[in-house]
């Protein structure tokens, strides 16, 4: 009895052992110069090229950046290969082997434009056609806007406390027969009723 105990845990450690297999999901990042600062969803990944480890295939946020040229903000794909959709999943993730799912994206970088000249220039035709726009509009406003009416500051009545703007959904609070305090000074306590 005791043989085939030991027997019986031994066989189960050795399918346990047979039956572990990995699944390993990486993406492979390159850049074209190489050495861009990456970033996966807003978490800085390191320098181009390089790898990361993901756990979910979909769509992620990637962002480039390298001094002299400009940022690229874009987004890369992560597509499951058959042997990881639903169903199969299960099977490739005890399989007694290591599967792996790589991920290539590749970015091209272009020179940054430090012309100011050109930057200038084009902020200038904006405007000139921004104003020709705005004068093209009828009854576009001109120069500072008119002041509007104060409103008006409700009153207080004894009968009926704070009088609410017309329109408002306040509901007026009546007086109480609570005491008041006043700053600085004693509590104000109405007379008793006679």
């Amino acid at each position: 009895m005791r043989r085939s105990g030991l027997l019986l845990i031994a066989l189960l450690a050795l399918v346990t052992a047979a039956t572990i297999g990995c699944v390993r999901r990486t993406i492979a990042i390159t850049s074209t110069p190489s050495q861009a600062l990456v970033y996966v969803n807003d978490r800085e990944v390191g320098r181009t090229p390089c790898e990361v480890e993901f756990l979910f295939y979909g769509e992620y946020d990637v962002r480039l950046k390298l001094d002299g040229y400009e940022s690229v903000v874009g987004s890369g794909t992560a597509s499951a290969p058959m042997w990881d959709f639903i169903g199969a999943d299960l099977l490739s993730e005890v399989a007694p082997v290591n599967l792996e799912s790589r991920v290539e994206w590749n970015f091209e970088l272009t020179p940054a434009n430090n012309d100011h000249t050109e930057l200038l220039a084009r902020a200038r035709q904006l405007r000139q056609t921004t104003q020709n726009e705005s004068d093209d509009v009828e009854g576009a406003p001109r120069g500072a806007p008119e002041s509007l009416p104060a409103a008006p500051i409700p009153t207080k009545t004894a009968e009926q406390g704070a009088t609410p703007l017309p329109g408002s959904s306040a509901v007026p609070i009546p007086p109480t027969d609570l005491p008041s305090e006043t700053p600085g000074g004693p509590a104000v306590v109405p007379p008793p009723a006679a």
